[in-house]
């Protein structure tokens, strides 16, 4: 197991997914030596992605990545087509002449670089990685390290997805923690004060939002997630 594989597997639970995939992409970037990348997300109903990690990128060429880039003329088609797959300027005809390439990225001092879809929901990319490099050519050992990156930073995006479905009240979350320690409803209710119908209405409320229905799954996934 490598290093960076290492950092993945055996992560402090308490470590946000954003930090975790600052350092991925910072780790990554030395051993594949490019100067930029960017891990980047978005929910069914929206447009433009959100930022999970920016490694090097300028503020305005991380905003076109997340905004603009989606309406480059054909670009876009070809990465979905691609999901999974490091997709590197050379890849695709005509790149080098496109507003990305001329107006962006080389500006910006950089002359190769890839895109992947890391995941594909109805036909939309729903998260992304970018990565640039200054030099104009991609090796294929560098390729094979990109293909990991991408599989690691999908992996650190459902994380952020998942503890996303965690954003719990104060009250929820003190109930949900009560729940992982192995307390009843009624237990509960004598430690907050509340009634017993106020604590069902709370983990009532915590199993709509993280889509749970079991305390035993609640509880494991608390603890998986550092929230306990």
């Amino acid at each position: 197991m490598s290093g960076i594989d290492a950092m993945v597997a055996d992560r402090p639970e308490h470590r946000s997914p954003a930090t975790i995939a600052r350092g991925l992409l910072a780790r990554w970037s030395e051993a594949l030596d490019f100067q930029a990348a960017i891990i980047s997300y978005r929910e069914a109903d929206e447009r433009d992605y959100r930022v999970l990690a920016n490694h090097g990128y300028r503020p305005r060429v991380a905003e076109y990545l997340t905004r603009d880039f989606a309406d480059e003329p054909g670009v876009f088609d070809i990465v979905r087509s691609a999901y999974g797959s490091p997709l590197c300027w050379e890849d695709v005809r005509g790149f080098r002449s496109t507003v990305t390439a001329k107006s962006v990225l080389r500006p910006s001092g950089y002359h190769e670089g890839s895109t992947i879809a890391l995941e594909i929901e109805q036909r939309r990319i729903t998260s992304m990685l970018h990565v640039s490099f200054a030099r104009d050519r991609v090796s294929e050992l560098e390729r094979e390290g990109l293909a990991r990156l991408a599989e690691q930073s999908r992996l650190v995006v459902d994380d952020h997805r998942e503890r996303q479905l965690f954003l719990l009240s104060p009250r929820e979350l003190e109930v949900m923690r009560y729940v992982a320690h192995g307390r009843s409803n009624a237990e509960i209710s004598a430690v907050l004060s509340v009634s017993r119908r106020t604590v069902a209405t709370h983990l009532e409320h915590i199993f709509a939002k993280t889509g749970i229905s079991s305390r035993v799954v609640l509880a494991v996934r608390a603890v998986e997630l550092g929230l306990i």
